[in-house]
């Protein structure tokens, strides 16, 4: 598929309407920074936005890694979902993104 700017506008806004583009002004993460890498060609295109902040809710600083394009790797596996129709479903409902957090300091009790 040829990409255009445009094409990939609408995809992020629907992304947007679907709450899965970045809130940078979310209540729940205190932000510390941010950083948004790009590629683009005709034929591909992949955005990634990194958020790390604190979260007052976990207690602990986490980095939230957003990810767009036209053609993702490492995704979700079918494994994770309770059904082959709730992945199949997932897969359907996300085309352009994913997501991941980590945790760079690991809570310790005591």
């Amino acid at each position: 598929m040829n990409w255009s700017s445009e094409k990939i506008l609408q995809t992020l806004d629907l992304c947007a309407e679907n709450n899965t583009f970045p809130m940078l002004d979310n209540g729940y993460v205190y932000l510390a920074a941010t950083r948004m890498s790009l590629f683009f060609s005709k034929e591909d295109w992949g955005l990634s936005i990194e958020v790390f902040g604190f979260s007052p809710r976990s207690g602990l600083p986490d980095l939230h890694i957003y990810n767009f394009s036209s053609k993702l790797n490492n995704r979700d596996k079918a494994s994770d979902y309770s059904s082959h129709e709730a992945y199949e479903n997932y897969l359907k409902n996300h085309p352009n993104d994913e997501f991941r957090f980590f945790y760079p300091i690991k809570m310790t009790t005591g």
